[in-house]
């Protein structure tokens, strides 16, 4: 079932490249995951790859949302390893302006 996303949400892009080094990281990602998803304003994500480059898109409801994940306890947790678990990485956030689909 495809995500429903209003205008005027706010979408984080996430944009990266994985290191060699590992170790922890698909226990990491299954929590955040899991965590996130308990998030008040976090409506879903994205995730999209092509080679060794990967986009995660998070889709929410309005920056203050996005600022409560920021500090949440485990996000925290897991940020602290992205010196070792990516290569390279940026943030991109931004608001949805329009919507088109097709299904």
């Amino acid at each position: 079932m495809p995500i429903v996303i209003p205008k005027g949400s706010i979408i984080a892009s996430f944009i990266y490249e994985k290191s060699t080094n590992l170790e922890g990281y698909k226990e990491m990602d299954d929590m955040t995951i899991k965590e996130v998803s308990k998030n008040s304003g976090y409506i879903g994500h994205e995730v999209f790859s092509k080679d060794e480059r990967y986009i995660f898109i998070s889709y929410w409801e309005d920056l203050e949302s996005i600022q409560k994940w920021k500090n949440n306890k485990l996000h925290i947790e897991a940020k602290k390893m992205g010196n070792t678990w990516y290569k390279s990485y940026k943030l991109q956030i931004s608001e949805l302006q329009n919507n088109y689909n097709l299904d």
